[in-house]
């Protein structure tokens, strides 16, 4: 994904609002309904203090719930994101999100179209989650589809914190068999940073038996 500065770091995942106005930041959009004083923010943001650059989905979902006006502040990480997840449903409807690739054959995705769509509130909340929803999973499918016509893959891991969202990983994985992929979930190592907890346990053992 196209990185950001997040404000503040990791005071961002309780605070949403900081990751709403770090994307309007990045795209040099006015967030004129951010109930915050961010006076201070935009100086650090443009100075590049305690800013550090993140490609988080799970914070892009902060930001979704802090721009349709959701859900500013959170008790727990991934608060906002559920409620987002809860008020929106399946749909059909997306909006393209751009892919470049560069010579290693990474393709990233550019989240900027989604800023105008989440901000316009002509639209309801649930109307807009569910746009955010369907566009992710479509990007899933393109990226997939591009790495398949460079490399030849076939099969398809989803695992992140972001795909214990079960609306999303439904909606992608029943996209990507549409395209013929293979599509593998976690099933005995959870999917979220506790799988990461995992993988530096198997390689400290590793190193101390090798």
């Amino acid at each position: 994904m196209r990185p950001f500065r997040l404000l503040g770091g990791d005071k961002a995942s309780r605070e949403p609002w900081r990751c709403g106005l770090a994307l309007c930041l990045e795209m040099g959009i006015a967030w004129k309904s951010c109930p915050k004083d961010t006076e201070l923010l935009v100086h650090a943001w443009e100075r590049q203090l305690h800013c550090p650059v993140s490609s988080s989905v799970g914070r892009l979902f902060d930001a979704a719930a802090a721009l349709t006006g959701l859900s500013m502040d959170a008790s727990f990480e991934g608060q906002a994101a559920m409620r987002l997840e809860a008020l929106s449903e399946p749909i059909d409807e997306y909006i393209e999100l751009p892919l470049l690739g560069d010579s290693s054959g990474l393709w990233r995705a550019d989240w900027g179209p989604l800023l105008p769509m989440l901000m316009d509130d002509t639209l309801s909340i649930a109307e807009r989650g569910s746009l955010f929803h369907a566009s992710l999973a479509r990007l899933i499918v393109a990226q997939a589809v591009k790495i398949r016509e460079g490399q030849g893959l076939n099969k398809v891991g989803l695992t992140g914190g972001v795909f214990q969202n079960r609306l999303l990983t439904e909606q992608a994985t029943r996209l990507l068999a549409q395209q013929g992929f293979e599509v593998f979930l976690p099933t005995e190592i959870p999917a979220n940073d506790a799988g990461i907890s995992y993988g530096q346990v198997i390689e400290a053992a590793a190193q101390t038996m090798g």
